[in-house]
């Protein structure tokens, strides 16, 4: 009969039993009474969906009577036909349980809501000692002689419209997901007395590995709701107490301070101030999570780019970003487990065994704690590189409250087996997780990214015959402003290919010796480096196995600024001082000088050619990747096109054909600083060459490739079109009168 459901639904039980409401919801008139309400039910949602077949449930009008597979009656159901009516329903529904010693569920409701309750015994619940659980209590209900619990209530009607609205993973939040879910304890072969019951386990638990799409973005859907509305309005709210209290650490610390260089005596000798001292760490100590929550969120401003917004805005987007990294950590923490390289730690029932171990011991310990500890047991694995921005709000009650609803809501869930489904999932929640500065979406691949490295010659040939290890550095890549990873993991994707029969050890060893990625923005590394660290697990198994004591170094994802050139403050990573790298890749952003941060950013950039007039930041790049780049070694960037025909590319303009040989310049699709961007491939030249006027520089002849579009045909340009002049050129060819 659910034939003629209106909404697209997967296989799995959560979205069977939306399709089965959705085709008794057609097929009723709108004058059914409560008794063509249970007809049609019975046969969908208990018949087709939970398994009872006709000789497994008698119906008398609007009450139905459904046998477990004993033959023994184990779920009543009372219909209703409105949502006025379900009152009645719930009484006739325990009348009926009530002649039936056996029944473990009653059921009551219609199309609008429908509620679940759980029989239980008489006596009030208590522990061991005798204490009655009062909460337990407040839930307990007895009608006409039954004592019940709710087990779970249903908003069908609002859940039947979100499945009509597309995928219920996109459209259903997780809590009605899971009430749904707790409708696969009312089957036949699930219903059991009371002693077997307690062994029940959550029911509706689902495979990520088994192959099936819906499943995987039923997942997707729960990790996304989990974010934006469990762990991201805690996270806010968690983030305005802490600000009060960095008010309040400020003031304190610079009177303690001042008092400790008052106490100060003479030279050599400040024991005087010690006092004074040991109030103030007592004070930092109090106030470290205050001051944690500073640093992260002053971190990822001025990483982010952020400083043209509104704190507002930045507080806003900070908490979510947060809240993603919490999200993402459960998950992967998960993934590690499912795969065995960890015994479970981060479940439900692990939550509730350490928070009564903690209270049996007198302490307070919570699901943030748990977390913690499962964050120093992943260390043991993988040790992560990527700021930590989420740190602390784990001590917080309201966020640890939050962790503990999304580890239940990730129970429901199994992460055994097959790594690549993980990566799916991983890659679909980017796509809608609402991230600032991440675009991910993986059903819509960016074509540039194949493009660019096939232009580039970065391709999976030569590295099987020992490819690579001849001068040092001339196969390295480097992607100094990764974003979301797309280039670094495509490179590294036909790295990995191309050594495809090497040991799984040496396949690691060369992602990471040779491919390196940097971003200022510390989410930008965090999601490189899970997306990337995800697609070696398999691998990663595979070498722990062979070598049992195999441990994955750190992956090479930098959090700096790449073109900040000497830092006192920060000294920039080995990796960033190279001078031999093989390639440069990637789409640097173009931020334009006017939204560049004042202070040390503004100055360091400032000292660069490039950085003239109206300029935007993608020209730097071009400029920073001379230093990186050994003689010959290619440049493959996605820049602003805008320095070909304006006063701020002037300077670019004068200096790249003495910096590269130019292969190709290609329009491509998007916006860069406003205008088209273009893809730059060049090969270095000149490196130790000091910089001639422009005037009395001629490059040596030779043509490059042209053209205004990604996909459209090329045409050749010669080298003498490289002058300061602005690059404004027709859709025709050079032809052999200039050179080439």
């Amino acid at each position: 009969m659910s034939e003629g459901s209106r909404g697209a639904y997967g296989g799995g039980f959560v979205e069977r039993a939306v399709r089965a409401a959705d085709g008794a919801e057609a097929a009723l008139d709108d004058d059914a009474d409560a008794a063509d309400v249970a007809a049609v039910l019975s046969a969908t949602l208990f018949g087709e969906v939970l398994g009872y077949g006709t000789d497994g449930y008698e119906r008398d009008g609007h009450v139905a009577r459904f046998r477990d597979d004993d033959g023994d009656v184990g779920v009543t159901f009372a219909a209703a036909a409105s949502a006025d009516e379900v009152g009645a329903a719930v009484v006739a529904a325990f009348e009926a349980a009530s002649a039936e010693p056996s029944v473990r569920y009653v059921v009551a409701g219609g199309l609008d809501r429908l509620l679940v309750f759980e029989r239980v015994d008489d006596d009030a619940p208590a522990d061991d000692d005798g204490i009655v659980d009062a909460d337990a209590v407040d839930d307990r209900r007895t009608v006409a002689g039954v004592t019940a619990t709710t087990h779970t209530e249903i908003p069908l009607g609002d859940v039947i419209e979100a499945g009509r609205r597309g995928k219920l993973s996109q459209t259903l939040r997780p809590g009605p997901q899971i009430a749904v879910a707790k409708l696969a304890a009312l089957r036949p072969g699930e219903l059991a007395p009371a002693d077997r019951y307690e062994e029940f386990d959550t029911p509706g638990e689902r495979s990520i590995d088994d192959g099936d799409d819906d499943e995987l973005e039923t997942l997707v859907g729960t990790l996304r709701d989990c974010l934006g509305d469990v762990l991201a309005p805690a996270v806010a709210d968690a983030q305005a107490r802490l600000r009060e209290d960095v008010e309040r650490f400020d003031d304190r610390a610079a009177t303690l301070r001042e008092a400790a260089t008052a106490a100060a005596r003479g030279d050599g000798d400040d024991t005087a101030a010690g006092p004074t001292r040991r109030r103030l760490l007592a004070h930092e100590d109090a106030y470290a999570d205050a001051r944690a929550l500073r640093a992260a969120y002053g971190t990822w401003v001025r990483g982010a780019g952020r400083t043209g917004f509104t704190p507002t805005e930045n507080r806003r987007a900070f908490a979510r970003v947060v809240a993603f990294q919490l999200v993402e950590e459960a998950f992967l923490v998960r993934v590690i487990e499912g795969m065995e390289f960890l015994d479970d730690t981060l479940t439900g029932e692990a939550v509730e065994r350490f928070e009564a171990f903690a209270d049996d011991a007198g302490v307070d310990r919570d699901a943030g704690d748990l977390f913690g500890i499962a964050r120093e047991r992943l260390g043991s694995v993988y040790d992560r590189r990527a700021p930590d921005l989420a740190g602390w709000a784990l001590a917080d009650d309201g966020v640890a409250e939050a962790l503990s609803r999304t580890v239940w809501y990730l129970d429901h869930f199994s992460f055994d087996g097959d790594p690549e489904r993980a990566v799916a999932v991983y890659d679909r929640l980017l796509s809608v997780a609402d991230l600032p500065r991440i675009d991910t979406d993986p059903a819509d691949p960016d074509p540039l990214v194949p493009a660019l490295l096939d232009a580039a010659g970065y391709t999976s040939d030569g590295w099987s015959d020992g490819g690579g290890d001849g001068d040092a550095g001339a196969t390295d890549l480097l992607d100094p402003a990764v974003g979301d990873g797309r280039y670094l993991l495509a490179a590294g994707d036909r790295l990995r290919a191309g050594l495809a029969d090497r040991d799984y050890a040496e396949r690691l060893a060369a992602v990471r010796e040779r491919l390196t990625g940097a971003s200022p923005d510390p989410l930008a590394c965090r999601v490189t480096e899970t997306r990337l660290l995800l697609r070696l697990l398999d691998d990663y198994r595979e070498a722990r196995w062979e070598h049992g004591d195999y441990t994955l170094d750190t992956l090479p994802v930098y959090c700096t600024d790449p073109l900040i050139r000497d830092d006192d403050a920060e000294p920039t990573p080995a990796p960033l001082a190279r001078d031999d790298y093989g390639y440069v890749v990637g789409a640097p952003p173009a931020t334009l000088r006017r939204d560049v941060a004042d202070g040390p950013v503004d100055e360091a950039y400032a000292e660069y050619d490039t950085a003239y007039y109206t300029y935007d930041t993608s020209a730097l790049y071009v400029e920073r990747a001379g230093d990186w780049l050994a003689e010959n070694g290619t440049l493959a960037l996605r820049v602003a096109g805008r320095f070909r025909d304006t006063r701020f590319g002037q300077k670019l303009r004068e200096r790249l054909p003495q910096w590269y040989r130019l292969e190709e310049l290609r329009e491509v699709d998007g916006v860069a600083a406003g205008g088209t961007p273009v893809l730059l491939v060049a090969r270095r030249f000149r490196k130790n060459e000091p910089f001639t006027d422009p005037d009395e520089y001629a490059p040596p002849t030779y043509g490059f490739a042209y053209a205004e579009g990604l996909g459209a045909p090329s045409v050749r340009r010669s080298s003498a079109r490289l002058t300061g002049d602005e690059w404004v050129w027709d859709a025709d060819g050079d032809d052999d009168e200039i050179g080439i």
